[in-house]
């Protein structure tokens, strides 16, 4: 029966239709990929439809990400049990965006069809198109940032919000005849400069700038944008992500290397004397990381950027004693100070002052006092650097004996435990192996060792069993890219080996 016919259907009192589910409709919809005769069509319906179902999953209640990772395994038995060259389409057009993980989960399920005679659509032979140019239109300080990646196919716009909670603002794509990087920089431009004058990129450059903050939008979820933007569905960033993702990947072979902020702080400490060299150089060391991890150069702060971590970040998750709050205000004058242009000085001696009052308030706050008091992560200003090292540098010493010893662990799935025993120089790329045999789990090469600390180590680590175990410390196991199993791993000794 057709849509039409069946909407005509006389209806009994009080029935009501049913709603199609997403995966039906997704299975419908895989009809559209075979009229596509490019690559960039297929990828931007496969991204769309990742889009809405990270959307629907951040807006239910319950972990979203285990309830992307179900929708997603129904969406892939939807489409191979229909096993239709439209389905197979759909699962290769998935496979097309994302990441390597991601990719593999969609293309693994295709082989389940093109082993049975299924065809595969035209542009699937058409490769991953590379990189022919970036260019950069951004605000006096750098906190807002308009980044152009151009493709033989298409040029696509990223709206980098390198100082509040956005991260990726917008992603606006553009067919390559159309337009090229450097004409799209200038028309989307107007809206960060009236004059965009676009600065080129390199490849590594323009990875360096957008892979923190994607990374950091992708943590924190799409609703904000909804929320601060007033955005409609079809404009949020959620309904192109994946699609940036893979052409990113492509960019480089490596992911960007972290700064060593180091230096910077010395010089900084440097610069001037200070009543506390102590506070200030936590100070700096939280600007610069914050600078960091938000796709910019240590040195680069503004008065948004400023303003949010001063006014959000800090009074939820540091904890600033009476005494260091009263010489705070101080140490981030000299940050200031000592990372602005003259040009830019001139903005902040208005600007400064008002961020400052605007700190003292956050931090004293009711809810916000309220909520560190029931904060089990807070960190201490000046214990930041600790901290910091703990996430990446989280490796205990490597006893002198461990060649004699192995370590008894008990792990824990949530359907199940055992009790494995490995010798202390076990590599965690070995033990990942044992742990997935033991299980009997299919072989799965993405999974990651979340340390006591709550650092992550993952494959080709070169990190052995005894680097991030003692006797009673307890550590994580999280494998799977989509289907994502999560286990606690206790020792329960360390002993001779047998």
């Amino acid at each position: 029966m057709s849509p039409v016919s069946r909407n005509r259907k006389p209806k009994r009192k009080g029935q009501r239709p049913r709603p199609q589910s997403p995966v039906d409709a997704a299975v419908v919809a895989a009809n559209d990929l075979l009229g596509m005769k490019s690559l960039y069509e297929a990828q931007l319906w496969a991204a769309g439809l990742i889009g809405g179902f990270w959307r629907a999953a951040w807006q239910r209640d319950g972990d979203p990400d285990e309830t992307m990772d179900r929708s997603m395994e129904q969406l892939v038995d939807g489409l191979v049990e229909k096993g239709s060259p439209a389905t197979l389409a759909a699962l290769l057009a998935l496979g097309s965006v994302g990441f390597d993980e991601e990719q593999g989960f969609f293309l693994d399920a295709a082989t389940e069809l093109t082993s049975t005679g299924v065809p595969a659509p035209d542009w699937y032979r058409q490769k991953q198109p590379d990189l022919v140019e970036a260019w950069s239109v951004a605000d006096q300080f750098g906190d807002v940032e308009l980044i152009t990646l151009a493709y033989p196919d298409i040029v696509m716009g990223v709206l980098v919000d390198h100082a509040q909670v956005l991260h990726i603002a917008q992603i606006a794509v553009v067919e390559r005849a159309e337009t090229d990087g450097q004409a799209l920089a200038r028309e989307l431009g107007v809206n960060i400069d009236p004059s965009p004058k676009p600065v080129r990129l390199t490849a590594a450059e323009a990875l360096e700038r957008i892979d923190g903050p994607l990374g950091l939008f992708l943590v924190d979820g799409p609703e904000v944008h909804g929320e601060m933007l007033e955005m409609g569905d079809d404009t949020n960033p959620a309904m192109e992500f994946a699609l940036l993702q893979a052409r990113i990947a492509g960019l480089s072979d490596d992911l960007p290397e972290i700064e060593d902020f180091e230096p910077v702080v010395e010089e900084f400490l440097a610069s001037r004397p200070f009543p506390d060299v102590e506070l200030a150089r936590s100070w700096a060391v939280l600007a610069a990381s914050s600078a960091s991890s938000n796709g910019r150069r240590v040195r680069q702060i503004g008065p948004a950027s400023l303003d949010y971590l001063l006014s959000v970040s800090v009074p939820a998750n540091i904890e600033i004693s009476d005494e260091d709050l009263a010489l705070l205000p101080e140490a981030i004058t000299a940050w200031v100070h000592f990372t602005c242009t003259p040009e830019q000085l001139v903005v902040w001696e208005e600007r400064l002052p008002e961020i400052l009052a605007r700190f003292a308030e956050a931090y004293h706050d009711p809810e916000l006092v309220e909520f560190r008091a029931d904060s089990d992560e807070l960190v201490a200003l000046r214990d930041i650097e600790e901290a910091l090292e703990a996430d990446f540098d989280d490796l205990l010493p490597v006893p002198e004996d461990v060649e004699q010893t192995a370590h008894v662990l008990k792990v824990v799935f949530p359907d199940g435990e055992q009790q494995i025993e490995v010798a202390s120089t076990t590599s965690l790329d070995e033990l990942s192996v044992v742990i997935q045999r033991a299980f009997e789990l299919e072989p799965d090469p993405a999974w990651d060792f979340v340390t006591a600390a709550g650092g992550l180590i993952g494959p080709e680590s070169d990190v052995i069993v005894a680097e991030i175990a003692i006797e009673g410390l307890r550590f994580g196991y999280v494998v799977g890219a989509l289907d994502t199993l999560e286990a606690h791993i206790e020792v329960v000794s360390v002993k001779p080996r047998s």
